[in-house]
């Protein structure tokens, strides 16, 4: 929402006024809210900004184009068809109709009389697309104008002026009109601003809908694919589940996965508590240490080797053999059938 005052003082401080200043109105538009698009995509943490920042700047266009029909609308009203204007010697004023020069020695002489007229071509209509292809990037410099003086200003000159009458008038240098395609303000028609302050007509305010329809555009563009989004469900459901049963989340390979569905009873954090002996089962190979363990004061571990070997190289057989032994010598421990 920010968009119109965000790109102003952008363009105060940093210059960027000069980046955009030999575009033409539409592509400076759709630049514009392109790069807000992919600024407000990376902050969503979107993974496709350049998507956001394309569905931004074609969301400008119909706004781009709406802003140049109303500027050219308001030219043609007031400006096409008109021409320029001349002074020109009035032949048909003669001698005594004009105004009494006094000369040297009492002589009098008569002043040739001038008009108005108008003159060249007349000024053209205005599209709006030839302001958004960038035609009037400078404005359109309209032809010389005629203005009245006042009664006092020696500035001016009485001329004949056509549909007029006599009247002291001087020709101006035709006034430079703007033409632009500007979503990020309006001329405000008066009233009140969205601060409470009053608005004189005629004069420049923001214009916030063309930014937040296209920065709405550009979060929409960069949105999360339903793949994405079960990806990331999965990510975190992995996450929850390794904290759960204090293992590296590789080893999580779907919701049901539970790698200590066998072996010796786990405490919190994956720790093997072997307070009553048992067969131990996890992640790692027969060597590789990769579960940690609460052991107590004379408790005896054998090797994985040991185990398979009086198993007859079946390492389940030879666990079975184990607690049997385990059993016989220590009955309060944990039995086979506990533990499957």
């Amino acid at each position: 929402m920010f968009g119109p005052g965000l790109m102003a003082g952008a363009g105060a401080k940093f210059g960027l006024g000069s980046l955009f200043s030999g575009m033409n109105p539409m592509a400076a538009n759709m630049l514009k809210q392109s790069l807000m698009g992919y600024g407000t995509a990376a902050l969503s943490g979107s993974k496709r900004p350049g998507k956001a920042a394309m569905y931004a700047g074609l969301a400008s266009l119909p706004f781009s184009y709406m802003s140049a029909s109303q500027a050219a609308n308001a030219f043609n009203q007031q400006h096409a068809g008109t021409k320029g204007w001349e002074r020109y010697l009035d032949p048909s004023v003669t001698s005594g109709a004009g105004e009494i020069a006094r000369g040297p020695a009492g002589m009098t002489s008569w002043k040739p009389q001038y008009g108005f007229r108008e003159f060249g071509e007349a000024t053209p209509r205005v599209s709006a697309w030839d302001i958004l292809k960038g035609d009037y990037t400078e404005g359109y410099q309209l032809p010389s104008d005629i203005v009245e003086a006042g009664a006092l200003d020696k500035a001016g000159t009485y001329m004949n002026v056509p549909d007029v009458g006599r009247m002291r008038v001087k020709i101006a240098p035709g006034k430079n009109i703007p033409l632009d395609a500007d979503i990020f303000s309006k001329v405000s028609r008066g009233g009140k601003n969205l601060l409470g302050q009053e608005m004189a007509a005629g004069t420049r305010t923001a214009d916030w809908m063309p930014t937040m329809a296209s920065q709405t555009a550009a979060l929409y563009g960069g949105r999360m694919t339903e793949e994405e989004k079960w990806e990331e469900a999965q990510k975190r459901r992995k996450k929850e589940l390794a904290w759960m049963y204090g293992v590296p989340e590789e080893m999580i390979e779907g919701e049901m996965t539970n790698p200590w569905a066998s072996g010796s009873f786990w405490n919190r954090g994956g720790i093997a508590s072997l307070e009553n002996g048992g067969d131990v089962s996890g992640p790692g190979s027969g060597t590789s240490d990769s579960i940690n363990a609460n052991l107590s004061d004379g408790e005896f571990v054998m090797t994985a080797k040991a185990v398979e070997n009086l198993g007859g190289g079946d390492r389940y057989a030879g666990a079975r053999k184990m607690y049997d032994l385990m059993n016989v010598l220590d009955p309060e421990s944990e039995t086979m059938s506990e533990v499957v």
